[in-house]
């Protein structure tokens, strides 16, 4: 009997190559397929013809030019390919196919993403500045909702933001979803909230599959099958979350989660510089109001005594009387300077002592107002810090740098958002760069922000902001909580 032995190794060798990548074959310099695995001859006629197209061009470089391999990448039908091909004996190239279809599929996706991110981002001061809050909603409503529709192919989905005081994640964008019944509420908590309530919990992204089935769904969309729910993150804290949801059981991949991650982040941000434009346009006057009212305070009652004194024939009347004026002049003009100020100074205690937080550290102040910063200088020193101060960005970075170098770095850099060279979001960066554990204090007037700088400096880690104008006693403690002080 024969031995059936030598016709193993053929079959061997085909089946080896059938599960190599989704084809592979071996094309001469005139293109003719002279061999190919039965996963390559199960493509379409297209995509052999480009294959063998290619093989045979990659052949001709490989005559005046050998090398070990060429990549090339093309289409064919709904489908993209990588064909990687490496010369053989006799003017041959053997060819390996490659799907690379969801890959290309993601790239592609992932790029539209960023684009409509930036897109989202680009509020430009000029549209937005005229624009009251339904209005400015309404226009980030509707760069999210174009956004989505070309995503998720109009699906419906839901914006929420969470509360950071009552937990409740409050409805700001909604498209084919009802929003819940009067006296219903959905909270960041992981039981009892539906699917949303859990990943605001977790910070967790939720793929549910059968909506009947799924013991965290609750009632939402009518005839909602199934649903993607991704966090809303800043600077990895859940502000909210974005859910969409589908007529048709098991319609979200990994692919629709990832992107909606990252579309989930830009929506993060532009729903906080939203809301920083909001607090800033609704509370200028209110803050004004209540800063004017206490600094004419102490100014009246002298005011009042002094004239009591004068009525009364009481010696330095006078004097008392022109003292509360120019207090009262000094004090409205500082009130009403807007960012230009650092009030309260006269109330802080006369015989205060040096301050057990600040005494000793470095400490930097950048800002382009010289009375602010030197200000600012004047009662860190008192409070016992070694403080110098600069009048830009650069010039700040350059000493942080110098300092670093020599080995005796900064303990706190406290900086203006806004200067003529740098932003804060640069010397932030900066300080982070050559002083990873220098401590950073950002200042802006009424939350002004033109370069973004508290979001992206958010993003990276900043928690410690003083909004213009302040009081000296606020600034004497947030800079005790930057340098380690207890809340």
């Amino acid at each position: 009997m024969a031995d059936p032995a030598p016709t193993r190794p053929r079959h061997e060798f085909s089946e080896f190559f059938d599960n190599v990548g989704v084809g592979v074959g071996v094309v001469d310099a005139a293109g003719e397929v002279l061999w190919m695995s039965s996963r390559l001859a199960a493509h379409t006629p297209e995509t052999l013809r480009l294959f063998t197209e290619l093989c045979a061009e990659a052949i001709k470089q490989f005559s005046t030019s050998p090398t070990l391999h060429i990549r090339k990448r093309f289409a064919s039908g709904t489908r993209f390919f990588e064909l990687m091909i490496s010369p053989t004996v006799d003017h041959r190239a053997t060819g390996i196919l490659l799907d690379v279809t969801i890959p290309t599929r993601m790239s592609d996706r992932l790029e539209a993403v960023d684009l409509a991110g930036a897109d989202l981002l680009d509020l430009d001061a000029h549209i937005v500045n005229p624009l009251n809050v339904a209005e400015r909603l309404a226009l980030l409503e509707g760069k999210i909702a174009s956004t989505m529709r070309i995503l998720f192919h109009d699906q419906p989905f839901e914006v929420r933001l969470r509360n950071r005081r009552t937990e409740q994640l409050e409805l700001v964008i909604g498209h084919g979803i009802d929003p819940l019944r009067i006296g219903e509420s959905i909270f960041a908590k992981s039981t009892g909230n539906g699917i949303s309530g859990w990943v605001a919990s977790t910070g967790e992204s939720y793929i549910c599959r059968n909506l009947d089935t799924d013991p965290l769904a609750v009632p939402g969309l009518a005839g909602a099958r199934s649903s993607l729910t991704v966090p809303l993150l800043l600077c990895d804290r859940v502000i909210g979350v974005v859910n969409v949801e589908s007529l048709q059981a098991d319609a979200f991949s990994d692919e629709d989660r990832l992107a909606l991650e990252t579309y989930g982040r830009y929506q993060a941000m532009a729903l906080n510089i939203l809301d920083m434009l909001i607090v800033e346009r609704s509370s200028t006057s209110e803050r004004v109001s209540a800063i004017l009212r206490e600094e004419v305070t102490l100014p009246q009652q002298r005011l009042r005594d002094a004239t009591r004194d004068l009525a009364a024939g009481r010696l330095g009347a006078y004097e008392q009387l022109e003292s509360a004026l120019e207090t009262l002049d000094a004090r409205i003009k500082g009130a009403t300077s807007g960012p230009r100020s650092v009030l309260g100074i006269d109330r802080l205690p006369r015989d205060r002592s040096r301050d057990p937080y600040i005494t000793g550290k470095r400490i930097l102040v950048a800002d382009d107002d010289t009375v602010v910063r030197e200000t600012i200088q004047g009662l860190l020193q008192e409070a016992g810090g070694i403080v110098e101060n600069r009048p830009d960005g650069s010039a700040a970075l350059e000493l942080l740098r110098r300092a670093a170098d020599e080995g005796r770095p900064f303990d706190l850099v406290i900086s203006d958002v806004r200067m003529p060279d740098r932003n804060g979001y640069e010397v932030f960066r900066g300080t982070r760069e050559c002083s990873p554990k220098c401590a950073f204090l950002m200042m802006t007037g009424f939350g002004y922000d033109p370069n973004h700088s508290i979001v992206r400096s958010t993003q990276d880690g900043l928690s410690h902001f003083l909004f213009k104008p302040f009081q000296a006693s606020v600034l004497l403690e947030e800079v005790r909580k930057a340098l380690g002080a207890a809340d």
